[in-house]
């Protein structure tokens, strides 16, 4: 039996899923579950989104199948802790487990699906998705009765030649993450939007982030004019972002895997992306063979 956590926000999770698919692709024989207790205890975020806007239902771990995956109880099991010092006293390897972002697919393939193996990751690669990515884009379809109230802003990014720039801060910010993540600065932006311009000519420049008064003040740098700050997708709504970067002509990148999806999810055959180089602190991010994506 294979089980794999989800957590984290909507990118992660769209990320682990594309993962979860692989799986049961090349495990057809295999007993594969998702276990999503994370979301019970951890309110980070908007919880687990898949299925409400994609209505993506998929095969629950039980207690005890997590239990026997991973050497212990989840939180929403009534006396867990006792449990779990049990299960720690009895865990003598005969279950595998795995924390991994960089599984090649020969590795997926040889896994021994008759062992208990819990997985935990989030699964960027590009590997995982590349040649199903238009069979993706079909699952990742946003509810279109939710959508109304992005018309207008739809109807302007589709009137001139859209570029979107995505600023992630939020919880960049916050002393746990704040180490970890690189907060990426102006000299990005400003090389970014120089480099749209070399190809797009006089686009015009719509801005995202989770910190809308930040960017409300941080790209004056843009004539007025030529850029649109986003506004009003917040919480619940926050998804309508990754919706309208996905609109636009060319996509300008954070270091985050919401932006990175509103690209993924562009369909404009002439796109070009830019991501930046730097993703986590002290590692560079991967480099990318997706037709019109530029590293920077």
């Amino acid at each position: 039996m294979i089980v794999q956590q989800f957590n984290s926000g909507l990118g992660n999770q769209m990320f682990q899923y594309v993962f979860f698919r692989q799986l049961e692709k090349h495990h057809p024989e295999a007993r594969i579950r998702a276990d999503l207790t994370w979301f019970a205890w951890n309110n980070v975020h908007q919880g687990y989104e898949l299925e409400k806007l994609f209505g993506i239902r998929l095969p629950k771990a039980d207690p005890w199948e997590i239990a026997l995956t991973s050497g212990q109880f989840p939180h929403t099991v009534k006396g867990y802790r006792y449990i779990n010092r049990i299960l720690r006293i009895f865990d003598k390897g005969y279950m595998e487990k795995h924390t991994t972002d960089e599984m090649s697919m020969d590795d997926m393939m040889s896994y021994d699906a008759g062992k208990n193996i819990y997985l935990t990751g989030f699964y960027i690669s590009e590997k995982y998705y590349r040649d199903d990515l238009d069979e993706i884009r079909k699952v990742f379809t946003f509810p279109e009765k939710e959508l109304e109230s992005s018309s207008v802003m739809v109807h302007n990014i589709q009137s001139m030649t859209a570029v979107s720039i995505h600023v992630r801060r939020g919880d960049y910010l916050d002393p746990i993450y704040k180490d970890r993540f690189d907060l990426l600065g102006e000299a990005y932006y400003k090389a970014a939007v120089q480099r749209m311009r070399e190809i797009y000519g006089s686009p015009h420049f719509f801005i995202f982030s989770d910190d809308k008064d930040f960017i409300s003040r941080a790209f004056d740098w843009i004539p007025a004019e030529e850029r649109t700050t986003v506004t009003g997708n917040s919480g619940e709504d926050s998804w309508k972002d990754m919706y309208l970067m996905s609109r636009c002509k060319g996509n300008i990148l954070a270091n985050s895997t919401f932006s990175t999806w509103g690209a993924l999810l562009n369909k404009n055959d002439d796109v070009h992306v830019i991501y930046p180089k730097a993703y986590i602190a002290g590692t560079d991010s991967e480099i990318k063979t997706l037709k019109g994506w530029e590293r920077l």
